[in-house]
């Protein structure tokens, strides 16, 4: 595939909507978007959600660009916007975390583990009665509960890599609104400690 050029001729392509003009921005600063996520945030998985959000919102808006430097810009501030939402998103959520981390030890420490056992079964049913529902479900499915790479799930769903890029960050979107809090924390603990 060739590269882009420093030149501002594929521009008018990637406003015109050309997927493979997008695939090559996409090549070109994702991993520098993403460094610059990951210094912000320091938690990598967070980055990549983030700044696929970020491409995203960067391909629907393509006609409102005005030049190069502009969609540039767009990439950097947007992802650092978000980053700092999601920052002080955390700080909210700490105490629902701390709620939950005291909940699970006094369910070790009088001996109810078939209880605990219960809710997580529970929870996992409702998350997985979300995801056969929710568009982009599949992709979800495939990569955090199967553990399959991104170019796995490309090659089985027979779409390109990007598209799996932009259908997990939206799919995770709108799971996490379908979500109680509660469950998304746990669908959180269950995907990084599978």
């Amino acid at each position: 595939m060739k590269a882009l050029n420093e030149g501002n001729d594929w521009f008018p392509l990637f406003q015109k909507g050309e997927e493979h003009t997008f695939r090559q921005v996409f090549e070109k600063y994702y991993r520098p978007v993403t460094y610059f996520a990951l210094k912000i945030l320091q938690d990598d998985s967070y980055a990549e959600d983030i700044v696929c959000e970020t491409f995203r919102k960067a391909w629907d808006a393509r006609t409102k660009f005005a030049t190069q430097r502009h969609l540039v810009n767009f990439l950097y501030l947007v992802t650092r916007n978000d980053c700092i939402s999601h920052l002080r998103s955390l700080r909210v959520t700490q105490s629902t975390d701390d709620e939950w981390i005291r909940l699970a030890g006094e369910a070790t420490e009088s001996n109810s583990t078939v209880d605990l056992e219960r809710v997580q079964a529970r929870l996992m049913e409702i998350i997985f009665e979300k995801l056969a529902v929710l568009p982009g479900g599949d992709v979800l499915r495939m990569s955090f509960i199967e553990g399959k790479s991104t170019k796995e799930i490309a090659n089985e769903l027979q779409i390109s890599e990007n598209n799996v890029y932009i259908i997990k960050s939206r799919s995770l979107k709108t799971l996490r609104s379908m979500l109680t809090s509660n469950e998304w924390m746990f669908l959180l603990l269950a995907i990084f400690y599978h």
